[in-house]
């Protein structure tokens, strides 16, 4: 996948890594999409942390796979309740 900046982007991208925040872009750009998952979560109330925690827990656990995931959120025209 590409992703095309515009200058303004580029530039906050920058900005954070020149204060030291993260160490790369890759880094800066996973920070950014945690915190877009995070607040995305339709009807979790939790801390962003306790939803990292869920998240990784759900990750770990290999009890669904993602594809099938995929397929009901698809058909269902949104994903299942939290």
């Amino acid at each position: 996948m590409t992703i095309h900046l515009t200058p303004e982007q580029e530039r906050r991208i920058r900005a954070v890594l020149r204060r030291g925040a993260y160490e790369s872009i890759d880094k800066a750009v996973e920070a950014a999409l945690t915190g877009v998952e995070q607040r995305t979560v339709p009807g979790f109330s939790g801390t962003p942390e306790e939803l990292g925690t869920l998240l990784a827990e759900g990750l770990a656990s290999k009890a669904t796979h993602g594809r099938s995931v995929l397929e009901f959120c698809e058909q269902s025209n949104g994903c299942p309740p939290c």
